[in-house]
């Protein structure tokens, strides 16, 4: 968090300029004796610029001599709400609000962005007000017909209200387009936009017609859906809906496939490299939010990020030793990646007799790094045991590597626990890499391997064990004979 912090700071400073600077003057009715502050946002953050006291008149003046980067802020008001400014470089603003209601008795002068930014805020709450009355005549529909709700006149008066608002809504849109193309104002509202669909009819051979239209709808929508983000302006990382929106498309609207992620993250990460800034904070942000996920297989975006961006030096900025951080990580992930073949080792049995995984020929393997004294071990081995006896009739073997520990305690618990026709192994003198090879940092560990030994999952708890068990052992039924 404190080299997020950094990176943060710098970024700011470094599209921070001295000239004219900023003079923002905000009156606040109904409000006395307080302090605002006036702050921005960054990604999916909030982090504070300055902060002033009332004057006697009642007015908050934020003034320095530098511009403010270009961007979406706020004023936060002490215990009533935020308010959201739109800046571009002409950031000499009058604000004038009022408590009872800060948007909408908001009045703003000194920069056509900023004063129609806050007509655009104006008018979209008077929107959803008027949405407001669509749920009601939903519900309504469905009170008076449960089986046709859309056959009821209440529901077709909602309909009317819905499109008749859409269309305000859209035709307010491009007015603020036509006035503000290409500025912050004009990419922010472009980003708000949905990718409009071209209809699609289906061929004549087609017999499910909705799936196709679905099938086509999603994948154009997926195809396009970044088109309306300016991922290349700077000030569209300084709103909070722009990460929001990239996080949305990578997390919601792709399969979790690592496969697939890399080629949108490359998408994203192109379409951000027309300015430094930009490509900078993208690059940053990804590599974090791979790094922390808690979905399997997406070390996968890790190792393709660092090898492909930080270690090919498309990231001049990174400090060495954050670069050798890197390049540590990647060749700890890299050898046990979902999908590889397992590394092979040699490792010792209880009885002495070396043990080479390679060899070891099963439909399913289930490979548990483990120590006896570890308190975590000491409940997961014998859970992972009463799985283990469910599956071995259906070819399952279960190698148990010891990573640390002396022979006579592994003996003890091997003995006690009942898991001799468990492969026990160890490695006392570190020969075989073990750790590097399979990114052990902690016990346990839990690898599964399907008949090829390529590892299907890994780092689950024991609970989930018996769910991947049964994809790869469970038999599937046959199809009746003659039948497709």
């Amino acid at each position: 968090m404190a080299l997020v912090s950094t990176l943060l700071l710098s970024l700011w400073a470094s599209t921070a300029s001295y000239g004219q600077g900023h003079n923002i003057r905000v009156k606040v009715h109904g409000m006395t004796d307080s302090t605002l502050i006036l702050g921005y946002y960054h990604g999916t953050g909030r982090y504070v610029v300055d902060s002033a006291r009332q004057d006697a008149h009642g007015q908050v003046v934020f003034k320095a001599d530098t511009i403010l980067p270009s961007g979406m802020y706020l004023v936060l008001i002490p215990g009533i709400q935020v308010y959201d400014i739109m800046l571009d470089e002409h950031q000499k603003v009058n604000i004038e609000i009022d408590t009872a209601d800060v948007v909408g008795s908001a009045k703003v002068s000194g920069s056509s962005v900023t004063s129609d930014f806050a007509d655009y805020q104006r008018f979209m709450v008077k929107m959803q007000k008027e949405a407001k009355a669509i749920a009601p005549l939903d519900s309504l529909a469905k009170k008076e017909n449960p089986d046709k709700p859309q056959e009821t006149a209440s529901y077709k008066k909602a309909r009317q209200i819905g499109e008749r608002l859409d269309s305000l809504v859209i035709a307010h849109q491009q007015q603020v387009l036509a006035k503000h193309k290409g500025d912050v104002l004009g990419q922010f509202v472009q980003m708000l936009i949905p990718i409009k669909i071209p209809e699609y009819t289906p061929p004549a051979s087609v017999t499910n017609v909705d799936s196709a239209k679905w099938v086509h709808n999603y994948y154009y929508n997926r195809l396009h859906y970044l088109d309306n983000l300016s991922l290349s302006s700077p000030a569209m990382i300084r709103t909070p809906l722009e990460v929001q929106r990239v996080d949305n498309f990578l997390d919601k609207m792709l399969p979790q496939l690592p496969d697939t992620l890399c080629r949108y993250v490359d998408t994203v990460l192109s379409r951000a490299s027309g300015n430094a800034e930009t490509f900078r904070f993208f690059l940053s942000h990804l590599l974090d939010k791979y790094q922390l996920s808690e979905i399997i297989g997406m070390d996968a975006l890790v190792v393709h990020i660092g090898e492909n961006y930080y270690l090919k030096g498309r990231a001049p900025w990174t400090s060495e030793e954050t670069l050798g951080k890197i390049r540590d990580r990647v060749k700890a992930l890299k050898p046990n990646l979902i999908g590889n073949k397992a590394p092979n080792f040699t490792a010792e049995q209880l009885d002495g007799r070396p043990f080479e995984l390679a060899k070891l020929k099963a439909k399913a393997t289930v490979l548990i790094f483990w120590e006896p004294s570890c308190s975590h071990c000491k409940v997961a081995v014998p859970k992972l045991d009463s799985v283990a006896k469910i599956y071995e009739p259906l070819g399952l073997r279960v190698v148990a590597f010891m990573t640390q520990g002396d022979g006579p305690a592994w003996q003890k618990f091997v003995e006690e626990h009942k898991l001799e026709r468990w492969i026990n192994v160890w490695d006392p003198y570190r020969k075989t890499g073990f750790h590097d090879l399979y990114d052990i940092y902690s016990t346990p560990v839990i690898y599964i391997l399907d008949e090829d030994q390529k590892i299907v999952v890994k780092r689950i708890g024991v609970e989930s064990v018996g769910m991947v068990l049964d994809d790869l052992l469970k038999p599937t039924d046959k199809p009746t004979k003659g039948k497709k």
